[in-house]
């Protein structure tokens, strides 16, 4: 009878910061959701009036803002932008987690690029309830499509060829048409010529005794 073969089950190393499931065990998401939904701010009292009114805010312009502010310590960064996405699974809307290694997003309202660039151009060490409003004030500024911007300009560099073509074809036809027309200078000649022979014939004719 042959030996049963030894299978050795090797356990895969715990990511930087912990897994997913553990990084934030000691943050109640939750409680944490519940005053979300209830009143878009999660955050220290200090903070709350300006956040709340920021929330209101963006509201009235048709977008829904959720802000958690924890002095929760998490490693690597990334921590902040998994917490904001497990929070907006629930809220929907656009969350903004700040927290004292980082900001984390997570938005349905804005693009990934939109919110990103809207963080990273925020002021260096400005105040949560500033940082906040800059972050949501970038994203809803107004940007170029440039999709449609560069759709746009192939239209025109089409339009622009095919009439060109369209006209070279005119101009082409015009010519022809001129030069069907118009004698040839070897023509007039032949006419000139045949008009100078029939005038010297009319003279003889009239030189000639009757």
């Amino acid at each position: 009878m042959s030996p049963q073969p030894v299978v050795f089950t090797v356990a895969a190393p715990d990511p930087v910061g912990g897994r997913p499931a553990d990084a934030w065990a000691d943050l109640d998401i939750a409680a944490i959701t519940k005053q979300l939904e209830a009143t878009g701010v999660s955050a220290p009292a200090d903070q709350v009036p300006e956040l709340t009114a920021l929330v209101k805010e963006a509201e009235s312009e048709g977008h829904d803002l959720f802000i958690l502010v924890t002095d929760k310590n998490y490693v690597p960064f990334t921590v902040y932008r998994d917490i904001a996405h497990q929070l907006q699974s629930s809220t929907g809307g656009t969350v903004l987690v700040f927290g004292p290694g980082g900001i984390g997003t997570s938005s349905t309202d804005f693009s990934r690029v939109e919110i990103e660039d809207a963080t990273a151009e925020k002021s260096t060490g400005a105040p949560v309830p500033q940082a906040a409003r800059e972050i949501y004030e970038k994203a809803t500024e107004p940007n170029v499509d440039w999709t449609l911007a560069t759709i746009a300009l192939i239209v025109v560099v089409i339009v622009g060829a095919v009439a060109a073509r369209l006209l070279s074809r005119r101009g082409a036809a015009t010519t022809t048409t001129a030069d069907e027309i118009e004698p040839s200078s070897d023509d007039a000649e032949l006419d000139a010529d045949a008009g100078a022979g029939a005038a010297n014939t009319s003279g003889s004719d009239a030189d000639a005794p009757r």
